[in-house]
């Protein structure tokens, strides 16, 4: 059914997508969809949390290393794996399906180490770096792939990273 919804989405918006449809792609009856989903946003939720573990499992080795840009460069490089993937939940599901992904990656987020400088409380680190890097991904997603995975990598860390990670508090 995952993989059936992520082929539907590459052509049609979420809202379109009829459940009917999604099963029989999914060569699954009708009845069987309702036995694990309560409805397709359950399972494209239930989608957008496999990534996002998946993603955490690949960033947080780096992270914990001190190593962001690393860490930054495999999320850049997953991203662009899974391209259609990603671009379907961040650009093609709706705002109410970015709202429980943000949510989501904050949640697993806040359950990793915590890695956020003394000076900055660490759900604010979190909510902060988790929507900017939506916001970036979903701009980089939306256009052709002009930029690379290490252009996107470098732009990650400079944006969102390397001012979270600073040790010293600043005062303009």
């Amino acid at each position: 059914m995952r993989g059936a919804l992520i082929e539907m989405l590459a052509e049609q918006a979420l809202a379109d997508v009829a459940i009917g449809a999604l099963a029989e792609r999914a060569g699954v009856g009708y009845a069987t969809f309702f036995r694990h989903y309560r409805d397709k946003e359950a399972l494209l939720a239930d989608i957008a949390d496999a990534l996002i573990a998946d993603l955490l499992v690949r960033m947080v080795p780096f992270v914990l290393a001190g190593d962001g840009l690393a860490a930054f460069h495999a999320l850049a490089a997953t991203v662009e794996e899974s391209r259609g993937l990603c671009h379907a939940l961040l650009t093609g599901a709706g705002d109410a399906m970015r709202h429980t992904i943000t949510e989501r990656a904050i949640a697993q987020s806040m359950a990793a180490p915590d890695t956020s400088p003394s000076w900055l409380p660490r759900e604010l680190a979190v909510t902060h770096m988790v929507g900017a890097v939506l916001t970036i991904l979903t701009w980089w997603l939306e256009r052709e792939p002009s930029l690379s995975t290490d252009d996107m990598a470098a732009i990650l860390h400079r944006l969102v990273l390397a001012p979270v990670m600073s040790d010293r508090h600043t005062s303009s």
